[in-house]
């Protein structure tokens, strides 16, 4: 994975109604450039932004899968090897939204939906019910936010937690704040943040510019013009948004008092929490059914297939777990590799995993809680050194959702491993069709399973 990379922030000002022109805007502020990884352009790139009525928003937008707009931006990712997070007016039936691409050379491989509409939108758009997803690309993990969604710190703290190292933010911004709000969402989030403003006026709108690249620092590194269409670029590395660590006994997401503000299911959400407990019973029970023999003849199959991928073999520091009897194995395929690959094994303190290094069966001690052999190596004060996580569960999804034991332990540590694949194992019995989710669930990158 490339981390450092060559950032580009297109501000200019979108023609209300007329994607052929700003297509061709567009196109003429990237001849001259070369050498740029991601591109961010601004909010509704391809339409303008304040329209008159509904069904003037309604006529200048498009559908992805047959669009102009997008097929130019696939066309120039193509030509210059990049990746462009772009806005777009995107219709889908007889709805529109205010939307986003990722787009790469092989075409769109992500989308975002806007989640909070500002002022006039509320005419026009749907609001947007993609969630927050997070994309997985060349140089690693980006969210998309759009405009007015700066407002929200719920909405960059979830994309973070998501494992986000770098947010676009594409926006055609009016109020005078959000680019002074910025530095503080990148530095209390330890992330890159993005932003391309237009400039302009539309109608009656005029559009403060101003687009900005910040780093996890809080800094900016770009800041444009309030007036100019310009191109901007800077080079950074996105590895310095993988280390949350603040000072020796500080980490920016392990530090959180989840215990006092976080919003566990079973507080606002007591259905899902039913949901689960249910879930849990019944797949327990399956596993229980299983003769020893049976589970580790299935456990020995699904840790050969992990062994052969290659986010296993390139992998030097990976995060386990000391199988209980209802886990798949994975005593064995510790033992075996151990002195080839180093062991990160959890600990419980508290509320929280500590990371701490396999130095051997015999140094491991049982937890008196839960009588877990935990190890009793040396603090992991980084997590970013993590390139594989291997993770238990009672049940998964084959799309990646996970339901653990009830405490929320795997959710609250998953998300500081920022640079690790995260992978789940599971018995055939412990995948299902679906899994309830909340906000504070964290879905894996791949589940193996016989």
């Amino acid at each position: 994975m490339k981390t450092k990379v060559n950032i580009g922030l297109l501000q200019f000002a979108p023609v209300l109604g007329n994607i052929a022109l700003n297509i061709r805007k567009i196109n003429h502020l990237l001849e001259k450039t070369s050498g740029i990884d991601l591109w961010v352009l601004p909010e509704l790139a391809s339409s303008g932004y304040n329209f008159s009525s509904k069904e003037e928003a309604l006529r200048y937008s498009e559908p992805l899968n047959d669009s102009l707009f997008t097929k130019f931006l696939i066309k120039k990712a193509k030509a210059l090897n990049t990746l462009f997070v772009s806005g777009i007016n995107e219709r889908e039936g007889d709805k529109i939204f205010n939307s986003a691409v990722l787009i790469g050379p092989n075409g769109i491989t992500g989308h975002y939906r806007k989640l909070h509409l500002f002022n006039r939108e509320k005419e026009f758009f749907e609001p947007g019910n993609t969630g927050l997803p997070v994309f997985n690309t060349p140089i690693g993990k980006i969210g998309i936010l759009i405009c007015f969604d700066w407002m929200f710190p719920e909405s960059w703290r979830l994309l973070a937690l998501k494992g986000a190292t770098l947010i676009c933010h594409p926006s055609n911004l009016v109020l005078p704040y959000c680019q002074t709000a910025l530095p503080g969402y990148a530095l209390t989030n330890q992330i890159f943040v993005a932003s391309a403003n237009r400039v302009g006026k539309d109608n009656d709108l005029s559009f403060t510019g101003q687009s900005v690249l910040v780093n996890p620092n809080g800094e900016y590194l770009l800041k444009g013009s309030p007036h100019n269409e310009e191109i901007l670029s800077y080079g950074i590395d996105l590895s310095e948004a993988s280390n949350k660590q603040m000072t020796p006994f500080n980490q920016a997401f392990a530090d959180r008092r989840t215990d006092i503000y976080s919003l566990h299911e079973k507080d606002f959400n007591p259905m899902v929490q039913m949901e689960k407990r249910r879930l849990r019973i019944e797949v327990k029970q399956t596993i229980q059914e299983l003769s020893f023999d049976e589970r580790l003849s299935m456990s020995q199959n699904i840790m050969t297939q992990l062994e052969k991928h290659s986010y296993f073999q390139k992998a030097n520091t990976i995060f386990i777990y000391w199988s209980l009897p209802d886990e798949v194995q994975t005593h064995d395929f510790i033992k075996r590799w151990m002195g080839k690959k180093k062991f990160i094994l959890p600990k419980i303190n508290g509320d929280q995993l500590e990371l701490r290094e396999f130095t051997g069966i015999s140094d491991l001690k049982p937890d008196e809680k839960f009588h877990i052999s935990e190890p009793t190596g040396r603090l992991v004060n980084d997590p970013s050194l993590i390139d594989l996580a291997i993770v238990p569960g009672i049940a998964f999804t084959s799309g990646g959702a996970r339901l653990g034991r009830g405490k929320g332990y795997y959710d609250r540590t998953l998300p500081l491993l920022n640079r690790a694949f995260k992978v789940g194992v599971a018995f055939p019995a412990q995948i299902v069709k679906d899994i309830p989710t909340d906000g504070n669930d964290v879905f894996l990158d791949q589940v193996i399973t016989v």
